[in-house]
């Protein structure tokens, strides 16, 4: 059911987006309201614009290398196969509650 209504909103967002459409008269069309309307064409655009951050190694001879974050006054040390994701989840979390 759940999977239905997801897929429900997503041809109902795709069709708000189309230029020249006005999301008043989708809302009419399809009996929902212009507030839920208004929130699922936000979640879809704040989905779209989720990427996974990216780190790249970087080698100095044979050592793996060991990559270095500071955010405020805290410093951490992350090895280069540890997982961006979590990385950047991380390194939010600090930014977040650093002093």
């Amino acid at each position: 059911m759940a999977r239905q209504a997801a897929e429900r909103w997503t041809s109902i967002v795709a069709e708000a987006e189309i230029p020249g459409v006005r999301h008043a008269d989708i809302g009419l069309k399809h009996r929902v309201s212009l507030s839920a309307l208004k929130y699922h064409v936000y979640k879809a655009r704040r989905g779209e614009r989720t990427v996974a951050p990216r780190l790249l190694p970087i080698r100095i001879g044979a050592e793996p290398a060991l990559l270095q974050a500071q955010v405020g006054a805290i410093r951490v040390s992350f090895s280069e196969s540890c997982s961006p994701l979590y990385v950047a989840a991380l390194l939010t979390a600090l930014g977040k509650t650093a002093c």
